[in-house]
């Protein structure tokens, strides 16, 4: 799992850069989900940052810096270089995320993430305000680039060497394995199918969003969507066996072929 996390204050102009990133990646990912990455904002709280990087393998931070350069500077840091003890007070406000890196590998030990990138950006501006600077809006679609690369490398590298995925459809039913189902859908239990470029997408979302729900069709943690009314619709109603399925991660779908599918 890559967590990538975004931090600051929404309300002190440029120090909320690394949360304005992380909503516009929600947004993506809302939109395309791509299995194995996770993103969250956890504004000013340390505490969050720890936890919500618990069980990752791999860590993305971005936030403002205000080290005297000019605004806009991007940096690159390991992770490793900036953790921090924290010192003992009656507050826990004064914990960031850098003392969250540090206290993560203490208290989570294996579960804790080793890979830790952080990237900063040079704030213009720290005074009270809703808006970004220019100069630092520019260095935020640099750095929002940046991880979508490192999201692609990293899903890349999660799949190298896989075997090939397949699903089994029996009686209008999509039918998942646990490995299936755990690799691409991380969780989610509604999917929404539909017919692009003459193959069947599978595009997971949450419940709430609406699609058909994905059933847990046994202990194993096996997963069947009823998908009976959808193939009735595109005239493959009667097909039967089991079928090569590859993730696309610009649509955000597992994506299949079938034979005589009416788009």
């Amino acid at each position: 799992m890559l967590t990538v996390i975004g931090c600051g204050n929404l309300n002190r102009s440029d120090d909320g850069v690394g949360v304005v990133l992380a909503q516009r990646l929600q947004a993506r990912f809302r939109r395309h989900p791509v299995p194995g990455v996770q993103v969250f904002d956890c504004g000013t709280a340390g505490v969050d940052v720890m936890f919500k990087a618990r069980g990752s393998t791999a860590l993305i931070i971005v936030d403002a810096s205000q080290t005297g350069s000019e605004p806009g500077t991007i940096y690159e840091v390991p992770g490793e270089e900036l953790a921090r003890e924290h010192e003992p007070t009656y507050s826990l406000h004064d914990f960031r995320w850098d003392h969250a890196l540090a206290a993560g590998k203490k208290i989570f030990k294996d579960e804790f993430p080793t890979d830790v990138r952080v990237w900063l950006i040079e704030a213009r501006s720290t005074a009270y305000g809703l808006e970004l600077s220019d100069v630092v809006r520019t260095a935020a679609d640099d750095v929002y680039q940046r991880v979508l690369t490192s999201i692609a490398d990293h899903a890349s590298q999660r799949h190298e060497g896989a075997i090939q995925d397949k699903l089994e459809i029996r009686r209008g039913s999509l039918r998942l394995s646990k490995e299936l189902y755990d690799k691409y859908f991380d969780g989610r239990e509604g999917a929404l199918l539909m017919v692009r470029d003459d193959r069947v997408q599978v595009v997971p979302v949450d419940q709430l969003a609406g699609g058909l729900i994905i059933k847990q069709r046994n202990l194993r943690g096996d997963r069947v969507i009823l998908g009976a009314e959808f193939l009735r619709a595109h005239d493959v109603e009667g097909f039967e066996g089991e079928v090569e399925v590859q993730w696309e991660s610009a649509l955000g779908a597992l994506s299949f072929a079938l034979p005589g599918l009416k788009s």
